[in-house]
C-alpha cells in the first residue's frame, strides 16, 4: 500500500518536521480535522528515519508548548513493514481560531495557509463569542419591562405554547429572553420600555425638503421597543406620503399609496431584526420627495450576497432570539422570502423596481415613489374598471384568479411538476399546461431539472 496526500492527510519524513507538523495540525483543528503520518516520505514511500522510545512524549510536549488552545491529539505508533510510524490524528476543534506559533493556518489543498485577519476575526466571533442578542445586560428584568405588553404577547401568541401566560418572569425565562433573572439583550430590546441604555439600538427617521439631505421638514426619533417600533415608524411614514382612493366597482375604496404599505413593513423589521447591534448607527429612514431609503448597520451575512439575494431563498438570521420572537408574532415569516414579497408588493402597486444595496457598512433599501402619471392612470383604471369591469370580469376575472392562484402555489410549493399541481388545486392538466406557458411568457416561472426529477420555480 502506498500513502497520497490529501486535504486532510499530510506526509512526513521525520519529526525534524515538528514544526510544520505542528503548523498542520492547527489547519486541521481549524477546519474538519486530519491525520499526520510521519516516517513517510512525500512520493507515500517510507523514509529511512528511526521513531525512537521518547518520539511520541517530545513531540506531544512540542505541540502542547506551541498550540493556543492547547492541542491534544492521538498519537500512535504503528509497525508497517520493515519499521515503525507515527500516527498523529486530531478531530476539529470547538474552540477555534486554534494559534500555531502566534499565527493561525486552514487547509487549502494539500497546503497551510495563513489565516487572514478578516477570516480570524470571523472564526473569533462565531466560536468565541455567544451571539449578540443572547448576552446578558447587568439589569434586573423587573426594573425595565413593560409587563403590560409581555402579557399581550403572550396571550395573543404563545397561549398554546406555555401555560399561565400571565407570569411575565415565566414567559422571559421559557422563551430564552432572561437569565438569573437578568434580561438579555433580545429581552431588553423586545420588551423593555424604552430602548435608552443602548445607544445606537433606536431608530431614526426624517423627511428630508427636495431630493437632497439638506433641509429638513419634520424628524422623529423611535425609542420603544422594537415590536412598538415598527408601527410607530410605519405611522411616520404613512404621515410623509400621499394616498390616493381608487373606485374599482367593489363595495370599498382601494386605498393606493406613494409607497406599498406591505413592503415597506417588510422592510422596515427586516433592518430592525436583522440589523448588527454591534455596529455604531441606528437604522434610518429617509423620505424624499421621489424616493424613500432604509438604511440597516452591518452588512449581509457572508452567505447571502446582493446577488443571491433574490435567487435563493434562505433564512440567515443574524439575531436568532429576535428572529424567533418576530417569528411567533407574525412579524417575519423566517424562509428567507422577504425580500421577494417586497418586489413583488411594489410591482403590484405600480412602483419602480426597488434597489438592494450595500453602503458604508449598511444594507439599504432604495423604494421609488409612484409618479403622478401612475397614480392619475390608477384612479383613473378604477373609474374606468368600474364601468367596463361587470362586462370583462366575469370572462378575464375567472381566468386571471387561476392563474395568480397557480403562481402562488409554485411560490409556496417550489420544485412541483404537472401533475402534482394540478392534484393539489384541482385544476385540469390541460387547463394547468396553458396557465404555465402564459406564467412562462411573463418571466415568472421557469422549469429546473431533468425531465423526470425537475419541477417548476419563481424566475
Amino acid at each position: 500500500m502506498k500513502f497520497q496526500e490529501s486535504q486532510n492527510l499530510e506526509l512526513k519524513s521525520s519529526l525534524g518536521e515538528w514544526k510544520e507538523i505542528i503548523k498542520t495540525l492547527s489547519a486541521f483543528a481549524n477546519q474538519k480535522g486530519g491525520k499526520i503520518i510521519i516516517g513517510v516520505d512525500e512520493d507515500g514511500e517510507l523514509s529511512e528515519n528511526v521513531i525512537g522510545k521518547s518520539s511520541i512524549e517530545d513531540i506531544a510536549n512540542k505541540i502542547k508548548n506551541n498550540t493556543d488552545p492547547v492541542l491534544y491529539p492521538l498519537i500512535n505508533q504503528k509497525t508497517y513493514g520493515p519499521q515503525d510510524i507515527l500516527e498523529i490524528e486530531i478531530a476539529q476543534s470547538d474552540y477555534k481560531p486554534v494559534f500555531a506559533f502566534g499565527r493561525a493556518y486552514i487547509r487549502v489543498g494539500k497546503t497551510n495557509q495563513k489565516i487572514s485577519n478578516q477570516e480570524l476575526r470571523n472564526l473569533i466571533k462565531k466560536y468565541h463569542l455567544i451571539d449578540w442578542d443572547k448576552q446578558v445586560m447587568n439589569v434586573g428584568f423587573k426594573n425595565v419591562v413593560d409587563s403590560e405588553l409581555i402579557k399581550k404577547i403572550a396571550l395573543e401568541h404563545f397561549n398554546k405554547k406555555i401555560k399561565n401566560t400571565t407570569d411575565e418572569k415565566k414567559f422571559l425565562k421559557q422563551t430564552n429572553l432572561i437569565i438569573n433573572n437578568k434580561i438579555t439583550n433580545a429581552g431588553y430590546l423586545l420588551f423593555a420600555k424604552e430602548i435608552n441604555l443602548m445607544d445606537n439600538a433606536g431608530i431614526k427617521a426624517a423627511r428630508f425638503k427636495g431630493n437632497k439631505m439638506v433641509d429638513f421638514i419634520d424628524v422623529k426619533e423611535f425609542n420603544q421597543n422594537i415590536i412598538v417600533a415598527v408601527n410607530e415608524t410605519l405611522d411616520f411614514i404613512k404621515k410623509h406620503t400621499n394616498k390616493a382612493y381608487v373606485i374599482t366597482g367593489k363595495p370599498a375604496r382601494d386605498e393606493v399609496w406613494d409607497y406599498p404599505i406591505k413592503a415597506l413593513r417588510e422592510a422596515i423589521v427586516n433592518a430592525i431584526c436583522h440589523r448588527d447591534y454591534q455596529e455604531t448607527g441606528e437604522v434610518e429612514i429617509r423620505i424624499f420627495d421621489d424616493k424613500l431609503e432604509i438604511w440597516s448597520p452591518g452588512l449581509l451575512p457572508r452567505k447571502i450576497t446582493i446577488q443571491n439575494l433574490l435567487i435563493e431563498n434562505r433564512s440567515v438570521p443574524r439575531n436568532k432570539l429576535i428572529a424567533k420572537i418576530f417569528k411567533n408574532i407574525d412579524y417575519i415569516e423566517g424562509w428567507g422570502t422577504g425580500f421577494q414579497r417586497i418586489i413583488e408588493a411594489c410591482k403590484k402597486n405600480g412602483n419602480k423596481a426597488p434597489v438592494f444595496s450595500e453602503k458604508v457598512g449598511a444594507f439599504v433599501i432604495d423604494f421609488y415613489k409612484k409618479s403622478d402619471k401612475d397614480l392619475n392612470g390608477g384612479i383613473n383604471g378604477g373609474i374606468n374598471g368600474g364601468i367596463n369591469g361587470g362586462i370583462n370580469g366575469g370572462i378575464n376575472g375567472g381566468i386571471n384568479g387561476g392563474i395568480n392562484k397557480l403562481f402562488n402555489f409554485i411560490k409556496n410549493n417550489l420544485g412541483k411538476r404537472t401533475l402534482e399541481i394540478s392534484n393539489k388545486i384541482n385544476i385540469p392538466a390541460k387547463t394547468l399546461e396553458k396557465w404555465i406557458e402564459k406564467l412562462k411568457k411573463q418571466g415568472k416561472v421557469e422549469f429546473r431539472g431533468s425531465k423526470k426529477t425537475g419541477g417548476y420555480y419563481i424566475k
